[in-house]
């Protein structure tokens, strides 16, 4: 690859493609009161999401959750710290290194790491009572030559799946080193 360091991505982080990190789960089950605050505030319309009735009349045994909901079912301990404060200091932060999936860290030798943006998967929709688990991989690692010098896509797959192994949604989210 033209303009691209062969050494950027060195055979030792080629070797953490497939690599898994620890199964996270979410610290309590599905409530209707937590369910009924998420709908609220994604200003979800569709009344499947509280109503057993419309639930059933759509198919779904009960009440279900939104599509994306898994992502939002691991809420960071009290009294940690406000994530989004790195914005007072770095406006254009992206907030890419908040990603937390336990996997090892990639020392990929470029300064810059940018969201390149998060594609998703739906296999079926999380019920109340469900306890949601997740759990990551590096999928892929690819060199390009970018304008600036080389840069690196690091993509992450998530799978997240209820208590009884049930896949509920696959995240790939991309990040670029430059």
């Amino acid at each position: 690859m033209a303009g691209v360091s062969a050494e950027v991505i060195t055979p030792e982080l080629r070797a953490l493609v497939g690599v898994e990190g620890p199964v996270r789960t979410a610290p309590s089950p599905l409530g209707r009161d937590a369910l009924r605050r998420f709908v609220q505030a994604a200003m979800e319309i569709d009344p499947i999401h509280w109503d057993d009735a419309a639930a059933r009349a759509q198919g779904h045994d009960g009440v279900v959750a939104p599509p994306l909901y898994p992502l939002h079912a691991f809420p960071r301990p009290d009294g940690s710290p406000d994530p989004l404060a790195a914005l007072d200091e770095d406006p254009e932060w992206d907030g890419i290194e908040l990603v937390e999936d336990g996997l090892p860290p990639l020392d990929v030798p470029l300064p810059r790491l940018l969201n390149g943006g998060v594609a998703a998967e739906v296999f079926a929709l999380a019920r109340i009572g469900d306890v949601i688990s997740a759990r990551s991989r590096y999928a892929e690692l690819t060199e390009r030559a970018g304008r600036s010098g080389p840069m690196v896509l690091v993509v992450v797959e998530t799978d997240y799946r209820d208590q009884t192994g049930r896949m509920l949604l696959r995240t790939r989210t991309t990040m670029i080193a430059r």
